[in-house]
């Protein structure tokens, strides 16, 4: 089956929901938390709890500073740029650049669909804390994160949810401020 077929299997058919959340292709595990977003429901929160685990051990945030070739120099309209050419600081493996293509797509997917669930376990709490308290963390995970918590209203998010509000990128602010004004409510 061709990914773009897997990929639509596990979109309109909830049996392939979880054998794609371990997959391989991280296309394929972000398609399946995309349905369990369609389709929320408590039960998927542990199989979540473990894309986020798979997640954790690729190496998505370790790109080097790369070298581009140079441009036409004329930059006055960005059609006339020409192609640029990047070239790393050392050879990489197909595996770790195809984790940096991911970056953190697929911990998004996966935030977006617990948030649609609006539940999670001490220890996917545990996990969406550590996510704001990294500093590391890519702003659109910790944005993403922060509505998560929001929808799950715990009372312990409190103080990650009041981090992630004095953050300086506005979407992970205002995420962070929705999310306190509902638990206020």
């Amino acid at each position: 089956m061709t990914r773009y077929a897997t990929i639509e299997a596990v979109l309109s058919q909830p049996a392939h929901i979880d054998p794609a959340s371990r997959d391989a292709d991280w296309r394929i595990r972000y398609a399946a938390a995309i349905a369990m977003a369609y389709q929320p429901d408590a039960h998927w929160l542990p199989l979540l709890h473990d894309m986020l685990l798979i997640e954790a051990q690729r190496p998505l945030y370790t790109q080097p500073v790369v070298q581009f070739s140079q441009g036409t120099g004329d930059t006055r309209m960005a059609e006339q740029i020409g192609p640029l050419t990047v070239s790393f600081d050392r050879a990489y493996d197909e595996a770790t650049k195809d984790a940096w293509r991911c970056r953190g797509r697929v911990r998004q997917a996966v935030l977006f669909a617990i948030a649609a669930i609006g539940r999670a376990s001490p220890e996917l709490l545990d996990v969406l804390h550590s996510f704001i308290a990294d500093p590391h963390e890519d702003f659109a995970v910790k944005a993403a994160t922060a509505r998560a918590l929001g929808a799950i209203a715990h009372p312990s998010s409190l103080p990650y949810l009041q981090m992630a509000l004095a953050c300086d990128e506005w979407c992970t602010n205002r995420e962070a401020a929705k999310a306190l004004a509902r638990m206020a409510r």
